[in-house]
């Protein structure tokens, strides 16, 4: 896979989605040709990466959920 190039601004800007999108988008690109060479069908790759984020999504929401209890259990003295 190519090179994917950082981040063009720090902090908040109102383009980094957009930015991170088109940063990443040929790395995306390559891998689900790799996945429909394999033999996996253009469908099959497009549901499997949509899941493959979304269980992503789901994993750094309960991380951080799980950051949060402790914390505030750490504060409590718990």
């Amino acid at each position: 896979m190519e090179h994917i190039p950082g981040p063009k601004t720090l902090g908040y800007h109102p383009d980094r989605f957009l930015n991170c999108q088109e940063a990443i988008a040929e790395a995306f690109r390559q891998l689900a040709e790799r996945a429909v060479a394999a033999g996996w069908g253009e469908d099959e790759v497009a549901g499997a990466l949509v899941d493959l984020a979304d269980c992503h999504m789901l994993a750094l929401a309960s991380n951080l959920d799980t950051e949060r209890l402790i914390a505030e259990a750490t504060r409590s003295g718990r």
